[in-house]
């Protein structure tokens, strides 16, 4: 009876080990390490657009308005922070803090994303990134594409819906949408996704390194910001990473906005 026991005994050792070791093989299989190259110092032979205007996308530097007033806040990436991971036989890089990023049928990329408080009476002109410092990734990365839903107008409704709650909540209190809808945000049900701008070409793609729309409430001007410090050709399976970035939004007081501008 010992005997068996400990027969038994030995068994479920040998099991338990053969599994242990399979899944540490299986994990080696699928962590790839990131490698970068030297810090490089500014946006020259990129085609990034750092700027972003209310009416329009430009590629030169900021010109902040004579009279106008402005807020920076500094984006810093750690490169320690960063990990690649296999998703279906992808690659995605992860990084802490940041979220994942894109449309359906886009690759997904990590972005960050920051709600800055104005006056009440400011109007926005502008958000511009500057003293920009990035790191290639020396890796030939295979992003990962964002899941293309089950289109269907109650899951259009609903994810409206979310979109719209959400950023209530990040304020706090009800915020009245301006400039760029939330619903441009959402799935399109009208939305082509064989065909993407940027996604299989020579350019990086999202190619814009910010996007911003403006919102109010009862108190103040809210800017609400992302970031794409991850740029990625598809083409050539190349991606950047901005590690240092300055992000200043320009806007006026409303007693400054000149004559004939939107109050």
């Amino acid at each position: 009876m010992k005997v068996k026991k400990i027969s038994l005994s030995i068994c479920v050792v040998f099991v338990l080990s053969v599994f242990a070791c399979s899944h540490i093989l299986a994990d080696s299989v699928f962590k790839k390490e990131l490698f970068f190259g030297p810090v490089i110092t500014g946006l020259e032979g990129t085609g990034l657009i750092p700027l972003k205007t209310e009416n329009r996308t430009a590629t030169l530097k900021r010109t902040a308005p004579v009279s106008g007033q402005t807020k920076t806040i500094h984006f810093t990436l750690d490169i320690s922070q960063t990990s690649l991971k296999t998703v279906k036989g992808k690659d995605y890089v992860k990084v802490e803090d940041l979220k994942p990023y894109g449309n359906p049928g886009q690759p997904q990329l990590p972005f960050k994303s920051f709600i800055i408080t104005l006056p009440k009476n400011s109007e926005v002109s502008g958000v511009t990134v500057s003293n920009v410092s990035y790191r290639p990734i020396l890796n030939k990365l295979d992003i990962v594409r964002n899941p293309i839903p089950v289109v269907g107008s109650a899951m259009m409704n609903g994810n409206t819906n979310k979109d719209v709650k959400q950023t209530k909540n990040i304020a706090g209190k009800k915020i009245i949408n301006e400039g760029q809808n939330i619903e441009k945000q959402t799935v399109n049900i009208n939305q082509s996704y064989s065909t993407c701008k940027n996604c299989n070409s020579e350019t990086f793609f999202p190619g814009d390194l910010i996007s911003y729309y403006t919102g109010r409430n009862n108190s103040s001007r809210l800017v609400f910001i992302k970031f794409f410090p991850m740029q990625y050709i598809s083409d050539t399976q190349k991606a950047i990473l901005v590690t240092n970035a300055d992000i200043t939004i320009d806007y006026q007081l409303a007693d400054m906005v000149p004559s004939g501008e939107n109050k």
